[in-house]
């Protein structure tokens, strides 16, 4: 009989002693808020998230920095009172559960948020004026916050299992590489194939593992750490660069959802006696969640597109339009506002799930795995160095095909009539609908094994959306740091709605307290 591996024995250890310290500390006090103010806050966040959409797994993360980055903004500077008032917003955001966080994680997170506010007082006295740097760090701060409150337990234990698995089967072809690179590109591409981290979640780990406890330094630590904080920055920063990390994110993206499944199997207490089976239920019930995942990701994402791109419409188009160019043609602002939801349409309706074929794939692999015997290794294969009049070639080529379609494209819309003004809002919204397309069907693709055949119908089709998907990609990243709704939410609704919030909580308690006085 097979014996299971020592990296999957290791996840299976670590989650019982994870329950059993989870059940230790079950009878710690519990933070409370008010329930009427709780729904309140959480009609708030559901309303906020269709015009800033994020994925599930990003939500609460989103919350907290909102929250955190407000409350220094407004100079509480000596950190008092931030960490309790901000734990309650979020539980009444409905990103965390009402009675369940223990009163010590208070002490916690203020201990989080005194270390951020120490280093970036120190840094402004040592003369050091980087935005960019006092933003990264606030970003990680978000991140070890919500990773305090919520400890990532069960996602980390099957982060390590897939890391320790495949550094142990790995190999290269063409070349070597350095083992501290191999282990720090293999850590990231795991972290964002498997967990689907965002940036400020990656450096935030990656801070961890390059400075451990560096939140709990003294005052001199602090102060030493706060001197190194560029240099280690910019450590973390060249290997989220790294030229080889595209070929470890492809590499890792073929076994994570392998990966999943045996999480699943773990976490649920499955063994690993009937494992055909028990893998055939796992991957059924991971089909059925992954159908509705990608239905919401294209229905929300064309609706917080929607509602931006109809702000546009009417805040860019039509004083343009109406006053520079002195007509305004609410056709085409209509066929403008449709034409990209409409081709999201099309887009989901073209994605298709992997065959029955593939669960009998997905078994082989997954008792690879689990099991000791036979040992199988996996290789990546790295680049030949190009020459460098290939690559110049490639390039051109690229920008070539990139200016031809997006001469076409707006030769068309002009030969029907568009403004300007027009053009440049259909181009920008096709784009963005196009590059959410290309990750849904990328996420499609993620639990297929089956090997993928590109026709030259394919080929013609990336030669005209890849132009588009890469405009879409910029934008995507422009449109959430500076869409002007979410810019007016944050500053004109959310910090007074905040604070009526706070004073219904507060008035509701009163209320009771003298309904409570009548004897």
């Amino acid at each position: 009989m097979s014996t299971v591996t020592q990296s999957v024995r290791g996840l299976i250890d670590a989650y019982q002693m994870h329950l059993a310290d989870r059940e230790e500390h079950n009878d710690e006090p519990k933070i409370q808020v008010d329930e009427i103010a709780t729904k309140v806050a959480t009609f708030y966040e559901r309303v906020r998230n269709l015009i800033d959409y994020h994925e599930a797994h990003l939500l609460r993360k989103r919350v907290i920095g909102r929250a955190l980055k407000r409350r220094i903004f407004l100079k509480d500077i000596s950190g008092q009172d931030i960490a309790e008032s901000l734990i309650k917003e979020i539980i009444r955001s409905g990103h965390l559960r009402n009675n369940s966080i223990p009163e010590s994680k208070i002490q916690e997170v203020q201990g989080i948020i005194d270390s951020v506010l120490f280093i970036l007082d120190h840094l402004r006295g040592t003369g050091v004026r980087d935005e960019d740097l006092s933003d990264w760090l606030l970003g990680v701060a978000v991140c070890a916050v919500e990773e305090a409150l919520v400890p990532p337990a069960r996602e980390m234990m099957l982060a390590d299992l897939m890391f320790s698995s495949l550094r142990e089967r790995v190999g290269f072809h063409g070349g070597t590489v350095n083992p501290a690179d191999r282990d720090t590109l293999l850590f990231i591409a795991v972290q964002r194939v498997l967990l689907r981290v965002d940036e400020d979640q990656l450096y935030c780990r990656l801070l961890a593992s390059l400075c451990p406890g560096w939140m709990q330094y003294s005052d001199a630590e602090r102060a030493e750490f706060a001197r190194a904080l560029p240099a280690v920055r910019e450590r973390i920063l060249s290997y989220s660069k790294h030229s080889l990390l595209p070929l470890f994110l492809t590499f890792c993206n073929r076994f994570a959802f392998l990966f999943r499944i045996v999480g699943d199997l773990v976490f649920s207490g499955k063994g690993f006696d009937e494992l055909t089976g028990e893998v055939a239920l796992a991957y059924k019930d991971r089909y059925a969640r992954k159908k509705k995942q990608l239905f919401r990701l294209a229905f929300f994402s064309v609706i917080s597109f929607l509602l931006s791109k109809v702000l546009i419409a009417f805040a860019i188009e039509y004083p343009i339009d109406r006053y520079l160019l002195g007509h305004f043609s609410l056709m085409h602002t209509v066929i403008n506002i449709i034409v990209p939801p409409l081709l999201m349409l099309l887009i989901v309706a073209a994605v298709r799930l992997p065959s029955e074929r593939n669960l009998s794939l997905v078994t082989r692999e997954v008792e690879s795995l689990v099991f000791d015997d036979p040992p199988r290794t996996y290789t990546i294969s790295l680049p030949r160095k190009q020459r460098w009049f290939l690559r110049f070639l490639i390039r051109t080529s690229y920008i070539a095909v990139f200016s031809v379609s997006l001469y076409y494209i707006v030769k068309l819309l002009l030969s029907l009539g568009f403004s300007g003004a027009n053009v440049v809002v259909f181009v920008l919204f096709t784009s963005l609908i196009a590059a959410t397309g290309v990750k849904i069907y990328n996420r499609a693709r993620e639990i297929s094994l089956e090997k993928r055949r590109q026709g030259f119908l394919t080929f013609l089709m990336d030669l005209f959306t890849v132009p588009l998907v890469t405009i879409g990609r910029w934008f995507m990243s422009g449109l959430r740091r500076f869409n002007v709704l979410v810019l007016f939410l944050d500053f004109f609704i959310e910090l007074p709605f905040q604070l009526f919030v706070e004073f219904l909580e507060s008035f509701n308690g009163f209320l009771r307290r003298k309904k409570e006085e009548v004897m």
